[in-house]
């Protein structure tokens, strides 16, 4: 598993990886300055409404967006020239192929979660927002950010292995992402079954007056059930489908 697990991260393009990580940054944490400033009358400025302004499109769009074109970079290599015989003719189950890629794939949602959140606070300090760092909500929502975005992982793993072009398999990521807009106003009880709306419910604050109404029980119980589902018909798909 480590020789995969080394080979799946000598084959991403680290230089993509870094320019998504900080365009995400940048972009969202310039969005909540700005708004910190011309939304001042209406929201108190503080680290908090910062991180609500900051939050909002990173775990709505940029973040499941990313999930989606980062298993594509994954499986990009395979399906050239026949890539998949080669890598399937190595010993060893072919489902441990499948999971040194989702390990890999995580991984680097973690290192982007990270990023999301040393942007923040360099932003906030450089903007000079009031009060106190909310440091519980940051661990909270980064670290149950990334684990609500597993499902959506294992999901997204399965449809680059199945769709050969990178072109098409970023069109269906796009797909998913843009009703998020709709679909995460819904109850988390109902909306969180869509493994993409998942990082908006746990990451929002519910101290934002435009959070939905989420039950954390359920939320972490849809997480796990459909994670390991997903998982499991993922290996299955892997194991059974016929490459050659």
């Amino acid at each position: 598993m480590k020789m995969l697990l080394r080979a799946e991260a000598m084959k991403i393009q680290w230089k993509i990886v870094f320019l998504l990580a900080l365009l995400d940054t940048l972009i969202n944490a310039a969005m909540g300055v700005e708004q910190l400033q011309s939304l001042k009358e209406f929201f108190a400025p503080s680290w908090t409404t910062l991180y609500i302004h900051s939050v909002n499109l990173h775990s709505m769009f940029f973040y499941p967006l990313y999930c989606g074109i980062l298993a594509s970079l994954l499986c990009m290599y395979e399906h050239r020239d026949g890539g998949w015989k080669i890598v399937l003719g190595s010993p060893g189950p072919r489902h441990n192929i499948f999971y040194a890629k989702y390990l890999v794939l995580i991984g680097i949602l973690a290192l982007v979660q990270v990023v999301f959140m040393l942007g923040y606070l360099a932003a906030g300090k450089l903007a000079g927002a009031p009060g106190g760092i909310p440091w519980g909500t940051l661990l909270y929502t980064g670290l149950g950010g990334w684990i609500g975005i597993l499902p959506l992982a294992a999901l997204q793993l399965i449809v680059s292995i199945k769709v050969r072009n990178f072109g098409a398999s970023l069109a269906l990521s796009v797909g998913y992402v843009v009703p998020n807009i709709v679909l995460t106003g819904f109850h988390s009880s109902i909306g969180a079954w869509l493994p993409f709306t998942i990082p908006y419910y746990v990451m929002m604050p519910q101290a934002a007056i435009y959070a939905p109404r989420v039950e954390p029980y359920s939320l972490w119980a849809i997480t796990l059930v459909t994670g390991a589902a997903y998982l499991l018909i993922g290996q299955r798909f892997f194991e059974k489908r016929d490459w050659l």
